[in-house]
């Protein structure tokens, strides 16, 4: 990728030990970002650090659930003790949730994923908000999800968190946008992580059919001839945090390869 002028940005990536927010991680601190990797799995996140540091990029690994206040402070404070200023922070923590009819889902299931999902997105952008409000600036990206835009069938429940998560997304860029602050969702499509086995496993029964097989189904109905990768996705939210995007905010923007069009 080309050199994107980040260089001694300092970034909070939740949810960055595994799958796509290790790829978020690994793309920003490929530009010379500063990476703080939160993550409630403490030994993932410290071998996402590690993978980092080998390869020349500066990463440290917080344990943090995104959902607890408390935490979500003392991570933003830490950061802050650290280096006195937060340039982005991708708000990437997110579970599945209850697969199958929405009328037959569990309550705990349903405040669980709404709980990750919705609240650790507002309570981190809460907190780091305040930083960025001092000091005119900064970047933003909520990861939502294609399903975000068309709700899916034995989905239900993640689905509507992700499309809360544009609606958010579209109310804090108008608030965030007169300190220079942008605020943007990315919706990507299926990608090969450890959330998307999940989903293979738990929801395939529901239409069927064998994990094996509804991943199959998802992956040919892509109209374009490749499988999305989470580097794809990546690459965009490394691009939407610089200088080349300052005039991006607002937007719920799919990297689905042409699965999602609106």
């Amino acid at each position: 990728m080309m050199d994107l002028g980040l260089r001694g940005n300092v970034a909070i990536v939740t949810g960055g030990a595994l799958g796509l927010g290790r790829a978020i991680a690994v793309a920003l601190a490929s530009q010379g970002v500063r990476v703080f990797i939160a993550d409630i799995k403490e030994s993932e996140a410290k071998q996402a650090t590690a993978q980092i540091l080998k390869s020349g990029g500066e990463a440290q690994a917080i344990v943090a659930d995104v959902s607890n206040i408390q935490q979500v402070e003392a991570m933003v404070a830490q950061v802050m003790k650290q280096f006195g200023l937060i340039h982005i922070l991708v708000n990437n923590a997110g579970i599945v949730g209850p697969q199958g009819p929405w009328h037959e889902l569990s309550e705990e299931g349903f405040d669980r994923v709404w709980a990750i999902n919705f609240k650790g997105m507002y309570l981190c952008s809460k907190a780091v908000a305040k930083q960025m409000i001092a000091q005119k600036s900064g970047r933003i990206i909520n990861i939502s999800s294609c399903a975000g835009k068309t709700g899916e069938r034995f989905n239900g429940c993640y689905s509507a968190t992700k499309a809360a998560a544009i609606n958010m997304t579209q109310s804090m860029a108008h608030e965030l946008a007169p300190y220079n602050i942008t605020v943007n969702a990315l919706c990507p499509a299926a990608m090969d992580t450890d959330l998307m086995e999940t989903v293979y496993r738990e929801r395939a029964k529901w239409f069927g059919m064998a994990p094996d097989e509804l991943r199959q189904k998802i992956k040919t109905g892509f109209p374009l001839p490749y499988a999305l990768t989470v580097e794809d996705v990546a690459d965009m939210a490394a691009f939407l945090v610089s200088g080349k995007a300052k005039s991006i905010t607002g937007q719920a923007i799919n990297v689905t390869g042409g699965i999602e069009m609106h």
